[in-house]
């Protein structure tokens, strides 16, 4: 890109681009897309086997992402199936047991007229004391039940990703029910523990939002209240992108389980919007089943039939922007690191041609002395 400036109706100068570095490029790992094994081709007749259709979807990432979608929308919802048994505990906290055990633990009668004069007995129920029982002894542990539901989906996602990232690159199968366990089997244990990192992540900060509910509606609300709501924020809400990152690149990558975390930083650190818009878009269908129950279901029903494949698929565009974008990066940096070697190699080698070539200093003749001649003895 050139930029112009004149002084003096001078000529127009033009400064060489500025290639933005790798940050924290000592933790990258540059690696290839993970090749899946083929799925054997199903013979028709002697000797003609199966077509596998390779679809023209676009190079770029989430416009890919969208493409696969649509294309593979069949093929993607047969392959959530299991994903969907996963996650019935989930439906059935919100749908079901979220309401039975506030009236188990709150009761239905309350009576807000107590002492208020002559006639009315004494004793009534208190609406703040009522209203902080509601925030901490019933949405506490149902929040604390939904986080463990949400880790048992996580558990299950590992199946879905890998066949969302099979569609996303083209990596043809059609036996979905083999896929999907193909895939569970491979990356279960990294899901079920990166999954529970950071559900236990925004299980914290969600408790902080509620003891400070709590203790505004007792009238008792303090400094470390407010305190432990911010800094949960503070420091969880980008806590919470590196297992996100971590989980679009399992199958996606072949990295280990270290390697992924450095380079979970690394993209989320050179790629902060795209990853934090991703994030959000991904927490809404979340904030919104907080509604009430009834739009909670519809919600569920939309992210299972459409909405969990659609997440993934973006998940892995994310990745495989950021791996893209960092591998780019790197190349630079590689160059223009060679590129000073060989200037520094050039101007050595000069150095030592010109030291060569120069002549040699001339040494000062000795005065002659007699050789016959005796030293004189003190």
């Amino acid at each position: 890109m050139a930029n112009n400036a004149s002084n003096n109706n001078s000529a127009p100068k033009q400064t060489a681009v500025k290639q933005k570095k790798l940050l924290l490029a000592g933790l990258f790992t540059d690696a290839p897309v993970r090749v899946e094994p083929e799925e054997p081709q199903k013979v028709l007749v002697a000797g003609l086997a199966q077509a596998r259709p390779q679809k023209d979807y676009p190079d770029t990432f989430f416009g890919r992402a969208f493409k696969v979608f649509k294309g593979e929308f069949g093929l993607m919802i047969k392959s959530s199936l299991f994903f969907m048994l996963f996650t019935i505990p989930f439906v059935i906290i919100i749908a079901w047991f979220a309401g039975y055990f506030e009236d188990m633990v709150l009761g239905g009668a309350f009576n807000f007229m107590g002492d208020i004069g002559t006639g009315f007995p004494g004793g009534g129920d208190s609406l703040a004391v009522s209203v902080a029982r509601l925030y901490w002894d019933v949405k506490e542990p149902v929040f604390a039940m939904v986080a463990a539901t949400l880790i048992l989906g996580g558990l299950g996602a590992s199946g879905a990703f890998y066949c969302a990232k099979r569609c996303y690159f083209q990596d043809y199968y059609s036996r979905f029910v083999r896929t999907y366990w193909m895939g569970f089997a491979k990356y279960w244990w990294k899901f079920l523990l990166t999954a529970a990192v950071e559900v236990l992540i925004g299980l914290a900060m969600a408790t902080s939002v509620l003891y400070l509910l709590q203790q505004q509606s007792l009238g008792t609300a303090g400094a470390g209240a407010y305190c432990a709501v911010v800094f949960s924020f503070i420091f969880g809400a980008p806590l919470m992108l590196i297992p996100m990152v971590m989980l679009s690149l399992y199958t996606t990558y072949e990295l280990t389980f270290a390697q992924t975390f450095k380079n979970a930083l690394v993209i989320i650190v050179n790629n902060p919007v795209m990853v934090s818009l991703v994030a959000i878009l991904s927490a809404a269908p979340l904030l919104l089943c907080l509604i009430n129950m009834i739009f909670s279901i519809i919600i569920y029903v939309a992210m299972l039939v459409a909405g969990c494949s659609l997440m993934e698929l973006c998940w892995i565009a994310m990745a495989s922007r950021g791996m893209t974008k960092c591998h780019l990066r790197k190349l630079d940096a590689d160059k223009q690191k060679q590129q000073e070697l060989r200037q520094q190699a050039r101007k050595e080698s000069k150095a030592n041609r010109q030291q060569s070539n120069a002549p040699a200093k001339k040494q000062a003749p000795k005065p002659y002395q007699n050789p016959k001649k005796k030293k004189k003895k003190n």
